[in-house]
């Protein structure tokens, strides 16, 4: 990766179509005598060469007034966020683009959502998570592509390392300590000596029990969402972060079999319901969560503010499923019709777990039973699955 970088080698990695709308904007913004700037993920993907198509753009200047004149140009819908500066637009093409005001933050106690107050490029990269993430890309003609890299997120790239940018990262917003385990994880990068110090100083306190439950929510299932979540939840164990979701959620050798399970289930699924969409972040959770007492798993989903239909899937995912699994692998004969009744209301994810479960317990006799047994049936206008 090159210390300096032209637009030809950064911003022509992007679709031309993204590549001519963010020329069209950087003129747009000339016209209204503000500057504009790529900034977040989608600068840090590109440099690492991956794909991240949706943008992020910060404006010095009334951010909110450009975003709709943004909207108003190109039909987009737009979503107003006054208390934090910044707008969401999804375009007809079904793009999504945020556009902030560029600002600085203060917490008034830590955990709590941020006052924010107009400032300059240089600090509202300064008020971001990581280095790897506080790097932009101007877009005004005649700086079209100059790269601003005030904090060595290049260099923190090249050394696949994440670093906070100031001690009180952490303190700030908690929820950055699942975020340094998801960019971690992700990237297969290692978080940083002093950084790794703060993170398990963090860990070590009650910060993360300050957060909301949708806010908690959030970071748990975007953490899950990862396309191989298995190593990221051994971290959670390992710094002690599980206890926020319930104090006696352990990551026995037992639960660590079943999680561990878990993407061979979800393959397997894959292959036999390609149109099926699987909730894959409730399906670790109820991994997670499935040798709990029903006591445990209740005050989780209470904690985590989970919806109604997530809540009907991690609550099956524990005695529910075990004693499915214990009638379809005794010795006895199972008729189809009794396989039937006793998963024809299991949801998808409930039978992924299910799989997942005899996969960990090695149950290899019936498993031959629920490959030839589970079919599609388009019941209540989806895919659900059932057992004949």
């Amino acid at each position: 990766m090159k210390h300096r970088m032209t637009h030809n080698d950064l911003l022509g990695r992007l679709p031309q179509e993204r590549l001519s709308l963010l020329r069209e904007l950087g003129k747009l913004a000339d016209e209204e005598g503000v500057s504009l700037y790529l900034v977040g993920g989608v600068v840090r993907d590109l440099l690492l060469k991956r794909k991240d198509w949706d943008l992020d753009l910060a404006v010095e200047g009334d951010g909110i007034g450009f975003a709709r004149l943004v909207a108003d140009r190109y039909g987009a819908g737009l979503a107003v966020f006054e208390r934090f500066a910044t707008s969401r637009l999804v375009f007809q093409d079904g793009l999504k683009m945020d556009i902030a005001t560029t600002r600085r933050e203060s917490y008034a106690h830590p955990a709590v959502l941020p006052t924010v107050q107009p400032a300059s490029i240089e600090e509202d990269l300064y008020r971001r998570d990581f280095t790897i993430n506080a790097i932009a890309i101007q877009l005004n003609p005649r700086q079209f592509g100059r790269l601003l890299d005030p904090y060595g997120g290049q260099r923190d790239l090249r050394a696949r390392t994440i670093r906070v940018l100031h001690a009180g990262s952490f303190q700030d917003d908690p929820t950055r300590l699942f975020r340094a385990i998801r960019f971690e994880q992700r990237f297969d990068f290692r978080v940083e000596r002093t950084t790794l110090f703060l993170l398990t100083q963090a860990a070590s306190t009650n910060l993360i029990q300050q957060l909301s439950g949708p806010r908690l929510q959030n970071e748990i299932l975007l953490l899950f969402a990862e396309h191989d979540p298995v190593r990221a939840i051994a971290r959670l164990a390992q710094l002690k972060l599980l206890r926020f979701l319930h104090r006696r959620l352990c990551y026995t050798k037992k639960v660590k079999r079943v999680v561990t399970a878990v993407p061979k289930a979800l393959a397997w699924w894959a292959c036999r319901f390609q149109d099926s969409v699987i909730d894959r972040p409730i399906v670790y959770l109820m991994a997670l969560s499935s040798e709990s007492s029903a006591i445990v798993v209740a005050a989780m989903i209470r904690r985590l503010a989970l919806s109604r239909e997530q809540a009907k899937n991690v609550s099956a995912g524990g005695s529910l499923v075990d004693r499915a699994l214990k009638r379809l692998t005794n010795k006895g004969t199972v008729r189809r019709s009794q396989i039937f009744r006793l998963l024809a209301d299991f949801s998808d994810e409930a039978l992924v777990l299910l799989r997942a479960k005899q996969v960990s317990r090695q149950h290899e006799v019936r498993v031959s039973v629920l490959k030839r047994h589970l079919v599609a049936d388009g019941k209540n206008g989806g895919t659900q699955a059932a057992l004949w």
